[in-house]
């Protein structure tokens, strides 16, 4: 596949960050992600286009009966059974942009305290293939604010490692370890400013962390959202 053709690059980018890019295809698009600026430009370009579309909708906010609904959906717990609606292309494409910039927002709402609903918030959610929540980073003046979920199975032998990659740059800088159970709180690295960031990862690593300052099996990938 020519990744240099800036048609396909944009393509891949949407459906990425609107998450039909589903599989195989969202795992290579995740390495491209760790090697290619124009794949970078790209996904935040439309990511920008998502944040534009959030600050265009006014907040509200929600009661208390929407926080304990969002719990149950990220610690998987039964939901009620959904009519599936089958529509064009097009149309899944335009419902998928807004309600995944709907969920930003809802999500913003529930977390962020009501006498500081101004202040931008910085967030990010690790997802695995099935869409299922891992860990739920939360950016503050403390640091990264992590907090794993009860659907992560990790690995007794292995420990996870969190990244960013700054935009126009190839080398991922290490955050720290991940939790793999409960909460913790990773110090900000020097260079860790939302604007430059391209993206986040998760790798898997031996117990202690990457051995050589690089990640050695990339598990996941996801964007830092501004709200």
């Amino acid at each position: 596949m020519n990744y240099d053709k800036p048609e396909l690059l944009d393509s891949l980018a949407g459906q990425y960050v609107l998450g039909t890019l589903r599989g195989l295809a969202r795992k290579r698009f995740q390495r491209l992600l760790l090697t290619s600026n124009k794949a970078r430009e790209a996904t935040s370009m439309w990511e920008q286009n998502l944040n534009n579309l959030a600050s265009a909708i006014t907040p509200q906010i929600p009661n208390d009966e929407v926080w304990v609904q969002i719990m149950q959906r990220i610690e998987n717990k039964p939901q009620p059974s959904k009519t599936v609606v089958h529509t064009k292309p097009s149309i899944w494409r335009t419902w998928s942009f807004v309600a995944t910039a709907a969920c930003i927002i809802l999500a913003f709402l529930v977390i962020q305290p009501t006498t500081s609903i101004k202040q931008t918030q910085q967030i990010a959610l690790v997802q695995n293939q099935d869409k299922q929540s891992l860990w739920f980073i939360d950016v503050n003046e403390q640091g990264l604010s992590i907090k794993a979920s009860s659907q992560l199975v990790a690995q007794t032998n292995k420990d996870y490692e969190l990244w960013m990659i700054l935009k126009g740059q190839d080398t991922p800088i290490s955050l720290g370890l991940l939790p793999k159970q409960g909460d913790k709180l990773l110090l900000k690295d020097k260079r860790f400013k939302a604007s430059d960031i391209a993206l986040l990862a998760v790798s898997l690593e031996p117990i202690g962390g990457s051995p050589n300052g690089l990640p050695t099996e990339v598990l996941y990938t996801t964007e830092l959202v501004l709200l």
